[in-house]
């Protein structure tokens, strides 16, 4: 750890079992979100930029709004498999990233970014196809002054993420998951999946309204 407020850096974050990354990974955010009984799902506002899926141990940067100086040293500590999530205490009017740094960004060997701010570049990346998770899209870009914290808590989406979480994304939004909890969340997603399965195959045998509903009408005395 080196810095002092505003410009903290903690070099070394205790990372999940690649395991458990690889189980969260197997499901969809739906589901997983399920298993999280529907806790830490980042708000609807952090969309991709092309459908993918992104899966991977949090390293969290924190930058003041409108500079990305942080963001230029944290790519030089990143991981591969690591996901990049930043919070840009509520941008909108500044893009963290373009084309440019997204391209280090991924040859550094990231598996995802999520930016609770605005991006730039946008027709770049999408021809790139470059898994990135974000708010706003604007064209100004702001300033390299700080102040920045890498690997301290922060807030993306509504959601706290503290380095190492594990990151699940895809085309249906962005989840968090705890990895002392990742354990209980695997099995109440399997839970799920089955129940889906069960459901499935009930409709597939015409059962198209399940039972337990005209039960909860009586109860609530919408019908005899």
């Amino acid at each position: 750890m080196s810095g002092k407020i505003g410009f903290r850096v903690k070099t070394d974050i205790r990372r999940p079992d690649p395991e458990l990354i690889r189980q969260i990974s197997a499901f969809p955010t739906p589901t997983i979100s399920d298993g999280l009984n529907r806790f830490n799902t980042m708000d609807p506002g952090i969309k991709p930029v092309v459908p993918c899926s992104i899966s991977g141990p949090a390293v969290t940067l924190r930058l003041r709004p409108g500079d990305n100086l942080m963001l230029h040293k944290v790519l030089g500590l990143v991981q591969p498999g690591d996901v990049l999530v930043i919070d840009t205490c509520g941008c909108a009017t500044y893009a963290v990233l373009g084309e440019l740094i997204a391209t280090a960004a991924f040859r550094a060997g990231l598996h995802g970014i999520v930016v609770d701010g605005a991006i730039r570049d946008i027709r770049e990346l999408r021809e790139n196809r470059f898994p990135i998770f974000h708010r706003y899209v604007v064209p100004s870009v702001g300033d390299k002054d700080g102040p920045g914290e890498i690997n301290y808590p922060i807030c993306c989406g509504g959601v706290p993420v503290h380095p190492g979480d594990i990151i699940a994304g895809d085309e249906n939004g962005v989840v968090v998951v705890p990895p002392d909890d990742a354990p209980q969340i695997i099995l109440g997603a399997r839970t799920k999946l089955a129940y889906e399965e069960k459901r499935k195959a009930a409709i597939e045998a015409g059962e198209i309204v399940k039972p337990e509903i005209d039960e909860l009408l009586r109860k609530k005395g919408i019908i005899e």
